[in-house]
């Protein structure tokens, strides 16, 4: 972990030390974080869950978000935890049956052996999205799929090893219409990208927007106008997706790289949830059966 100043790191260790209380007081006690338990907490039952190196991980990654600001990063943390208890993202990405015409534009790779921070990529396929008229006109059933895919590829990450701790982001615009983009889908798409940017800082390391129509650059427009500079500086578009390979060595030869496989022949189809996962999704099944 490394720190602006000696200032930076004396809050981050002040919100561990605070964070049992502030779950307590101002999170009804729930502790779950992206699979992993934040505090030890005081109960056998889910106390082996507890593993140091990975809460203080993610705690830093809402500190470095927010500057190392005491009462922001607090907040912002709270607003998250209280957020999981009541959307229930876990059950998102491993309980809930989605529709298959979303599935098929939600795509995750994995490449263990590939560069730093680009081994784990969610291509989002939006060109099948759109061709659909008034898919998103219930658009709460693709945020839904939406969030439930980002859990699972968060789920492949290692948050305390410094080359696989980020995710990278595909958004493919192959075969979408000049007009695809209606009222539901940028309705969508904002409610998304306001989810992401307030639910899971620190967690993009790049977004490339491939097989953008020089006439559809509004559509770049659109997405950069929800986010700070900050989030924009980590934004590549370019106009063939076969350019790609020039960013990410590992992706398919129909992006312009070296692994031979198609995409729908590289993707990661199961996903395992974190042991503190499964305990919180087995508890809230029977809690539902109950």
């Amino acid at each position: 972990m490394k720190f602006p100043n000696d200032k930076a790191r004396e809050t981050f260790e002040k919100i561990l030390a605070d964070l049992p209380t502030i779950i307590s007081e101002q999170c009804d006690n729930y502790d779950e974080l992206y699979g992993y338990k934040l505090i030890k907490g005081t109960s056998e039952e889910t106390e082996k869950y507890y593993y140091e190196k990975y809460a203080s991980a993610l705690v830093y990654k809402f500190a470095k978000a927010h500057n190392f600001e005491y009462d922001v990063v607090v907040k912002r943390l709270v607003d998250t935890l209280n957020w999981r208890k009541e959307f229930k993202p876990l059950r998102a990405g491993f309980v809930e049956d989605h529709d298959s015409l979303f599935s098929e534009t939600g795509i995750i790779t994995n490449y263990p052996n590939g560069e730093p921070n680009l081994k784990v990529l969610t291509w989002n396929m939006y060109g099948r999205l759109t061709k659909k008229k008034g898919l998103l006109k219930d658009n709460e059933k693709f945020i839904r799929y939406r969030i439930g895919l980002m859990e699972r590829g968060l789920q492949l990450l290692d948050f305390v090893d410094e080359e696989n701790n980020y995710m990278t982001q595909i958004h493919d615009y192959e075969d979408v219409s000049l007009f695809g983009y209606d009222h539901d889908v940028k309705k969508c798409a904002k409610t998304i990208v306001d989810m992401f940017q307030a639910y899971y800082p620190e967690m993009l390391y790049a977004k490339y927007f491939v097989n953008v129509p020089l006439v559809m650059g509004w559509i770049y427009d659109l997405v950069k106008s929800f986010v700070p500079e900050e989030t924009r500086r980590k934004f590549v578009v370019l106009n063939s997706g076969k350019k790609l390979g020039q960013y990410i060595k590992n992706v398919p030869t129909q992006y312009g790289g070296k692994t031979q496989l198609n995409l729908e022949e590289d993707l990661v189809d199961q996903v395992k949830p974190t042991d503190y996962a499964l305990y919180l999704l087995q508890k809230d099944m029977v809690e539902d059966l109950d």
